[in-house]
């Protein structure tokens, strides 16, 4: 029998509960216990590592929280969204991240869209980073093929050197060696300042009028 999950959970009032929380209520709409979630989980895991039982219940008590890896397995083995289990609704993405806003719908936006993705990705932790392009090449390959998707990024080489020089032309300390830490630190500390993508009302001197409406807070140094 399928679990009576709701078709739009934008009107699920599990979209006012935790990540873990979330976790437990689709456990157990599934009628499956803690330990048969992880054996279940290293069943699919291509690496055959799973999730432990005790970081299972270490989620769902919010003591810890599940990776890009641990989240891929539990959706799978739940049979629920990422951004459900996430957000709580399917559509909690656009909702709460304003900065969707700089992606563009517009088909001639597209590419500019795929170049701010990439950009953002620079500001990623490495091992995040690595989760994201691996699910990323992954679905191409779906979409593509071996040959296509080797097409593909064969070709990013010989677009490298002219990004490169382009973004040398915007940020003169920006070298092909600097490091992708360091280069989405330099852009943007040095980058333009603007709200588009978040809530920010700007006088015309480019002070934030509403700082209440923050989303991301600055990083301490």
């Amino acid at each position: 029998m399928e679990p009576n999950f709701p078709t739009d959970k934008s009107q699920d009032p599990s979209s006012d509960l935790g990540v873990g929380q979330r976790l437990k209520v689709a456990r157990e709409e599934r009628d499956f216990t803690q330990g048969a979630v992880a054996n279940r989980a290293k069943m699919i895991d291509p690496e055959k590592k799973g999730i432990s039982r005790t970081a299972i219940i270490g989620y769902e008590q919010g003591t810890s929280k599940p990776g890009l890896r641990e989240i891929k397995l539990l959706c799978e083995v739940l049979r629920i969204s990422p951004n459900w289990l996430i957000y709580g609704t399917e559509s909690a993405a656009m909702a709460a991240l304003p900065s969707m806003e700089l992606l563009g719908k517009a088909p001639e936006d597209q590419i500019g869209s795929v170049m701010r993705t990439a950009l953002a990705l620079t500001a990623l932790k490495g091992h995040e980073r690595d989760a994201l392009q691996s699910l990323v090449l992954s679905l191409a390959g779906r979409q593509l093929g071996d040959m296509g998707l080797s097409s593909l990024l064969t070709t990013t080489y010989l677009l490298r050197s002219a990004f490169v020089t382009a973004l040398k032309a915007f940020s003169p300390e920006v070298e092909a060696s600097t490091s992708l830490e360091d280069l989405a630190k330099y852009i943007s500390d040095n980058g333009v300042t603007t709200n588009a993508g978040n809530r920010y009302r700007l006088d015309e001197e480019g002070e934030i009028l509403n700082p209440e409406r923050t989303l991301y807070p600055t990083p301490k140094p």
